[in-house]
């Protein structure tokens, strides 16, 4: 999408992908010694990935912590950002979503349920292993290039980035580098966007994810949406489903795809819904356009 832009800097190179509600892009910045860039209010979630240098980051999750090349740090959206080269001239990539887009494990939920919601968030950072690096440096590589028309391919980077993570390092590692994701007490609106789709519009799941007991999270859930999580996300569902179903040469596969659910989950989905399969919306959508 043209004009979309995750950091806003003169210097950075930009490939970013916004369908619906979905944001996902990467952003390569190189900062001159002693260069900062400040942003007042980040729109997503950041992995920062120092290929250069040495950088010196606060945001609202911590002050003036020492990221050294070649390992990476994570930013939660929501808060301000400060990032300045330390000493030497300095090289970034920025990972910028708004939800993760691949399917986590069970026994890796439960551990977030455990540890997602401690007091305080501890900053630390990964480093960036070779299967990591390499995937990075093919990011670089395109983005820098310039010639990549089709933005979309920033999902399948983002997909291949977090089965990466999930891949190549141990669930504590994972856990404790993405845990404002998913700690409620940091932002339940941020927990509620991406874990949805996750537990397939389940409301008993997705109290069990939060680590709430039922009354503090219907509580806090009809304060921040003004409705029952229920009636959230069927909306919210039906709303995703009519989009997609209405783009061009939309199929029953790339609807579920985008939905990060499967076929027979769409049929049900659109025969709970809307009595009919998948394909009949989409057809009944075409219907409609054409007579717009």
């Amino acid at each position: 999408m043209k004009n979309y832009s995750l950091i806003s800097h003169e210097d950075s190179t930009e490939l970013v992908y916004k369908d619906n509600n979905h944001v996902t892009g990467v952003s390569f910045l190189p900062l001159d010694k002693n260069e900062s860039v400040i942003k007042s209010q980040l729109q997503h979630h950041f992995v920062v990935f120092v290929l250069k240098g040495q950088v010196e980051i606060s945001c609202k999750l911590y002050d003036n912590k020492t990221v050294k090349e070649g390992n990476m740090t994570f930013l939660s959206k929501g808060g301000f950002l400060q990032i300045t080269a330390v000493g030497k001239n300095a090289s970034l990539l920025f990972f910028g979503f708004n939800e993760v887009t691949v399917r986590t494990s069970e026994s890796l939920m439960d551990f977030f349920q455990i540890h997602g919601n401690q007091k305080q968030y501890i900053h630390n950072t990964l480093p960036i292993k070779a299967s990591m690096k390499s995937i990075v440096d093919r990011i670089v590589s395109e983005v820098r290039k310039g010639k990549i028309k089709n933005a979309e391919i920033c999902e399948a980077w983002n997909i291949e980035l977090f089965i990466t993570f999930i891949t190549y390092y141990t669930k504590t590692q994972v856990t404790e580098f993405f845990r404002p994701l998913v700690s409620t007490e940091i932002n339940f609106r941020d927990f509620i966007e991406n874990n949805y789709v996750e537990v397939e519009g389940n409301v008993e799941k997705l109290i069990q994810y939060s680590g709430m007991t039922e009354k503090p999270f219907m509580k806090a859930f009809k304060k921040e949406f003004g409705t029952t999580p229920k009636t959230w996300m069927t909306q919210r569902f039906k709303h995703d489903i009519e989009h997609y179903c209405s783009r061009p040469n939309a199929t029953t596969t790339f609807v579920a795809s985008k939905l990060r659910i499967t076929d027979v989950r769409l049929c049900q989905l659109t025969r709970k819904y809307y009595n009919c399969t998948p394909m009949e919306l989409i057809e009944k959508s075409k219907r409609s356009a054409d007579e717009d």
